[in-house]
């Protein structure tokens, strides 16, 4: 297989690309900057510049899957000005691999897009939110762009290639993504819960969720999946877990609601949001979890 990957560089396109890499796959990367250039026998990277609408048509020369990560953080205070280059990276890069599919001669067969849980409504109940269940509720800014980036992926099934969808959930790896910002408290004894400590957590080791893109991709599945793990926990004991791992007790109150409205501003929705998140359709698909447990994964990573 050879797949093309944006954001390839990225905390979970990296896993990703080594994950394909590992079982014999080659691997094609898009990057704006010429010194990211690599040109391996199983690793070759392309430029491309989504605000100028341009891209090496040579990156899809064989290459029969791309896997689309590529976008503006979402975790940084939301300007008017970053919002619309959150929404933006999203939309004109999936714009750019539909035009460059739509142009040119191309062998691909299916395109993996990413997405987010914050499509789901924000709910503190027991109940599990599934794939095809739950309709997409834009109740904030983050759903409105995950529904807006769904429905631009969409246009890949116009073109009669295969299209799926992975919406993510809270990535936790060794270095970057949200494990780091939530264990940094913790080991100098200010830990603590946010809001009323009651928010779902659906969670994911970073391990399982390049699993779950070469998962779909081995295997040609389609649709919307879930990329979150079996097990979620609330706010409160998934602080007290990660403390429980690194030795340090976590005793202070939560942070108010309001408080962290005023650190972060709009993007404190983001950190208070409730969803909790099925893994079923992705479980039922064959895909077993290396990390299907919090404890389990906090262990690998801290």
């Amino acid at each position: 297989m050879k797949v093309l990957i944006t954001g390839a560089t990225g905390l979970v396109g990296s896993h990703v690309s080594d994950l394909f890499r590992s079982n014999g796959h080659t691997v094609h990367y898009l990057t704006t900057r010429e010194s990211a250039i690599k040109t391996e026998s199983d690793y070759k990277g392309f430029l491309w510049n989504v605000d100028k609408m341009e891209i090496d048509a040579k990156c899809i020369d064989g290459v029969d899957t791309i896997i689309h990560l590529a976008g503006e953080s979402v975790f940084q205070r939301w300007t008017d000005r970053a919002k619309k280059q959150i929404m933006d990276s999203r939309l004109f890069s999936t714009q750019l691999l539909v035009d460059l599919l739509k142009d040119y001669d191309h062998n691909v067969e299916q395109v993996i897009t990413a997405s987010a849980i914050g499509i789901y409504p924000d709910d503190q109940q027991a109940d599990a939110f599934k794939e095809d269940e739950i309709p997409p509720t834009a109740t904030n800014y983050l759903a409105d762009v995950c529904i807006a980036w769904e429905k631009m992926a969409d246009r890949f099934v116009d073109l009669g290639v295969k299209h799926s969808v992975v919406r993510i959930g809270i990535v936790l790896a060794a270095k970057g993504g949200a494990l780091e910002q939530m264990a940094q408290p913790v080991k100098y004894y200010a830990g603590a819960g946010f809001g009323n400590g009651k928010m779902w957590q659906s969670w994911i080791a970073v391990h399982d969720l390049a699993g779950i893109f070469h998962h779909i991709a081995t295997h040609r599945l389609e649709g919307v999946f879930n990329g979150v793990a079996p097990q979620p926990v609330r706010n409160r004991p998934m602080m007290k877990a990660i403390g429980k791992q690194l030795g340090k007790p976590v005793f202070l109150p939560n942070v108010p609601e309001f408080v962290m409205k005023l650190m972060l501003g709009e993007m404190a929705a983001v950190v208070l949001a409730s969803q909790h998140v099925s893994s079923y359709k992705i479980e039922q698909s064959g895909y077993e979890f290396q990390y299907p447990e919090l404890e389990q994964a906090l262990e690998k990573y801290l």
